[in-house]
């Protein structure tokens, strides 16, 4: 029996190579931070924070300085598009990806709904309640703009972050054209 040899160019293993293995990058333009959990070449995760000073690591990935260059534009109240990042929806329950993918892809800067609306524009109506655990599973925030759904009759509810719904309120009132002092 021959047993089969994976050639692999010299250089290249896999713990040699940054775009596979696990890495943590860090973005902040304030009062904004985002962490970014890198993992075999996605990102897994973001922590979404408040920051006093700006940062940008020195060998920052390209992604990472999108991300950074959007961050800033969304501080200082400016329309911000955030990079086509390699998320890991792959990680997601199927119900949770749909409701985040939907999110994502229809509810842009400066316009919010409410979880029911959610639900439904997802083919789940009735599922409001499904679509609040969805958000506080979001891996992504800010990427995917959880802070964009709203309670029944548009009241700011269920924000998860550690910083509440300050949180929520500043960040709908950076993309609705207010600085970060305004």
């Amino acid at each position: 029996m021959s047993r089969r040899t994976k050639l692999v160019p010299q250089g290249t293993e896999q713990a040699e190579r940054p775009e596979l293995s696990e890495r943590t990058e860090r973005v902040a333009a304030p009062p904004l931070s985002l962490t970014l959990f890198w993992r075999g070449g996605q990102v897994a995760r973001l922590e979404l924070g408040k920051a006093d000073a700006g940062a940008l690591m020195a060998d920052a990935s390209l992604e990472a300085k999108a991300v950074h260059q959007a961050l800033a534009l969304l501080a200082a109240g400016r329309a911000a598009r955030f990079p086509a990042l390699p998320l890991c929806w792959d990680a997601l329950p199927p119900f949770t990806a749909d409701i985040l993918r939907t999110l994502f892809a229809q509810v842009p800067a400066g316009q919010t709904v409410t979880y029911g609306q959610l639900a439904a524009l997802a083919g789940h109506p009735g599922k409001a309640r499904a679509v609040g655990q969805a958000m506080a599973r979001n891996p992504w925030p800010l990427v995917v703009p959880c802070h964009r759904v709203l309670g029944a009759g548009g009241a700011l509810t269920g924000y998860t972050n550690p910083h509440g719904l300050d949180l929520k309120a500043l960040l709908l009132a950076l993309e609705s054209g207010q600085g970060a002092e305004g």
